[in-house]
């Protein structure tokens, strides 16, 4: 695959960019994971203007293999995301969400893309993590891994989890929505124990604001329940 230019954004696209890194970043001080924070600070990401990502492109060759791909599609579809990730490729949409919509879009964007993901995937064993998650989903028709889908929803892009003996924010989601953190962390969403089987009875809709999510109680958690989902279905994986 030959590589795509990154997008060229316009001073708007940097003045939205300011607007929520300003709004969000207090709370993401007060509640995001550590290691989420310590990502930030490794790759410097600007509160000012949209990042230059052929630069970060460079840092992410550097220290974990992987690459970032520009995309101009809002939303791709389940099959494509993982394929990319099996590759160690970090798709970055080319959009971002306009000014009346700054706490919350069901789209991806750049911001979400960036701010959300980028910091947890400059850690190493996020990243294989990850990647590992991808070579397991892609083995899998679109259908029979809907609850391995469930699963990545819940963990990677709205999950929690506890880091000595509190419960930080742990998705991808919470940290790119000022309002989803919010509901999250002041007891209007109900927090319940990460299992396999609680999960399986929860259909994920990224149009609407989440009413439960789950608290996984250490990153070997999430390790040892998505292999658990793994072996669960193995009569499910694709024929070779």
């Amino acid at each position: 695959m030959g590589h795509r230019p990154f997008f060229k954004f316009d001073t708007s696209a940097d003045e939205i960019w300011a607007t929520l890194y300003q709004k969000q970043m207090p709370q993401c001080l007060k509640h995001a994971h550590p290691t989420w924070l310590a990502g930030l600070d490794k790759l410097n990401i600007t509160p000012h203007r949209v990042p230059d990502f052929e630069a970060m492109n460079e840092i992410f060759k550097a220290e974990v293999g992987w690459e970032l791909v520009s995309t101009d599609l809002q939303y791709s579809d389940g099959q494509d995301w993982f394929e990319n990730l099996a590759q160690k490729r970090f798709l970055i949409t080319e959009y971002i969400r306009p000014m009346d919509a700054l706490d919350y879009t069901p789209l991806p964007d750049i911001w979400h893309d960036t701010f959300g993901h980028l910091p947890w995937m400059i850690d190493p064993e996020y990243a294989n993590y990850t990647h590992d998650f991808a070579l397991k989903a892609i083995q899998f028709s679109q259908e029979d891994r809907h609850g391995f889908g469930s699963l990545w929803w819940y963990s990677i892009e709205f999950g929690l989890m506890k880091h000595n003996d509190n419960i930080k924010c742990f998705g991808a989601g919470l940290m790119s929505s000022y309002a989803e953190m919010i509901r999250a962390m002041d007891g209007t969403v109900t927090q319940q124990p990460f299992t396999l089987e609680r999960m399986d009875n929860i259909d994920p809709s990224p149009h609407e604001f989440h009413h439960e999510m789950f608290v996984f109680d250490s990153f070997e958690h999430l390790r040892q329940s998505t292999q658990g989902w793994y072996q669960r279905h193995t009569n499910l994986r694709l024929k070779a």
